[in-house]
């Protein structure tokens, strides 16, 4: 059974293994419930410096382990363990889209890429969309960007009693190789040209 730490270490393994590039983590613990909570904001390659011109489709992970958890990854029980996968698209504030549009082409990028790795259509939608436009003041309608926000998740609390370390983190891979996927395909739909510009100082 996994612990934590060996989950978050799974995960960031996973996330290197898939090219993404991790932009900060935060993990905190609630003394009151005894629940400590991961967060990682992972993007994929990009072009420096990110501006809201260029910044490219990423998705913010998340999950929290309590103390049912703790006490699964010692024992055989089964308790469900959630991965949030939170896509955030930036898109240029000169797109002329209706939101109902944006919707429609949000999804089709899902579904098509979904289909493509799965060679079937989802049976149902697998996130939750919403979209906002930020103005550059209170009074002016002048839109500065429109964000498009998708949330989903993945429970992986019954891998804990069927499967060894090893397939949890296959399990683990294969999420993130679908989640690359997606990125890239929003990518290549909402912001072309925002992807695979980046090179570390080493390599630059």
């Amino acid at each position: 059974m996994l612990s934590y730490e060996e989950l978050a270490n799974a995960i960031e393994d996973a996330w290197e293994e898939a090219g993404l590039h991790e932009h900060g983590v935060t993990e905190s613990i609630n003394p009151a419930t005894l629940e400590r909570t991961f967060r990682a904001e992972i993007f994929p390659d990009h072009g420096e410096p990110l501006t809201d011109h260029n910044v490219p489709p990423w998705v913010e992970l998340s999950f929290v382990w309590g103390p049912e958890h703790q006490h699964a990854s010692t024992s055989k029980t089964s308790t469900p363990l959630e991965l949030l996968w939170n896509y955030t698209v930036t898109i240029d504030s000169h797109d002329k889209r209706s939101d109902t549009e944006l919707l429609k082409t949000f999804t089709s990028v899902v579904n098509q890429t979904i289909r493509k790795l799965f060679q079937q259509m989802p049976d149902h939608d697998m996130l939750a969309i919403e979209i906002r436009r930020s103005y550059r003041s209170g009074e002016s309608r002048d839109v500065q960007h429109i964000v498009i926000y998708a949330s989903g998740g993945s429970d992986i609390g019954e891998s804990f009693t069927s499967a060894t370390p090893d397939m949890i983190q296959r399990i683990i891979q294969e999420e993130m190789l679908v989640v690359t996927s997606l990125l890239r395909a929003l990518a290549e739909s909402f912001s072309p040209g925002s992807v695979g510009g980046y090179r570390t100082v080493e390599s630059a």
